[in-house]
């Protein structure tokens, strides 16, 4: 079994004032169905490495996961910044590759467009304003 932690989501942003009860819990629904989603990957035979810099299947540094209102990286209140979205490492596009919009649809997950994401995977339960499960960031 596949199974990112929320430990391993909120990474070194444990005792952030932006890691509140609120985004925790919808870490917490975000968590649930990407491992679901990740779980009928292994399934279908898909790999699933582990991100040397974050020993877990989250991708980047240390942004990867869950991100503070202060982090440079990404917009405010992004998807990542209210425990929305994640980045699973991917740096074979074997993820992106196999995921389709069923299945996106099945656990209520939206992603960036596998054009926009080499080597790594943006999902997120945060509908983007086109509605697409699949969209240009």
């Amino acid at each position: 079994m596949t199974a990112i932690t929320l430990a391993q989501y909120v990474g070194p942003h444990s005792t952030s004032p932006d890691w509140t009860p609120m985004r925790t819990q919808s870490a917490v629904n975000l968590l649930t169905v990407t491992n679901s989603l990740l779980d009928m990957l292994v399934g279908l035979g898909v790999p699933m490495p582990i991100n040397p810099a974050t020993k877990s299947q989250i991708s980047g540094q240390t942004f990867g996961g869950f991100r503070p209102q202060s982090c440079p990286q990404g917009a405010p209140n992004s998807s990542h910044k209210e425990g929305q979205g994640i980045d699973l490492f991917d740096p074979h596009e074997d993820i992106d590759d196999a995921i389709t919009d069923a299945m996106l649809i099945m656990f209520g997950l939206y992603r960036e467009a596998p054009s926009a994401t080499k080597g790594w995977c943006h999902l997120t339960t945060r509908a983007p304003k086109s509605g697409r499960r699949s969209f240009l960031p």
